[in-house]
């Protein structure tokens, strides 16, 4: 046995380790892919959207009506990009527009 598998592991190792394993860091990203969601449609967009929720990478995104669905459909390629460059790193890998009643 080498003298490092003696070696006691520090708290900050074994938190660190223990967050990536639970992909905590994953779930702070996406959560923060909500918030970026406004600044990346644009105002346009934006007044008539709502993000709803990220789930393994899928932003689900609720539009005031199907024209508008559709139109972000159209964008979603641009939309991803943009929230992933502001992320620092592929969080978001689907956009899903439907219509949804929100104020």
């Amino acid at each position: 046995m080498s003298k490092a598998a003696n070696k006691p592991e520090s708290v900050g190792a074994i938190l660190d380790r223990l967050l990536k394993r639970l992909e905590i860091d994953k779930k702070i990203d996406e959560g923060k892919a909500l918030e970026l969601w406004a600044g990346a449609a644009g105002p346009r967009l934006a007044a008539m959207t709502r993000a709803a929720a990220v789930i393994r990478g899928r932003l689900t995104v609720e539009c005031r009506s199907p024209a508008w669905a559709n139109e972000c459909r159209m964008l979603k390629t641009k939309l991803v990009e943009k929230l992933n460059r502001e992320l620092g790193r592929e969080i978001v890998n689907d956009i899903v527009f439907k219509t949804g009643d929100f104020n």
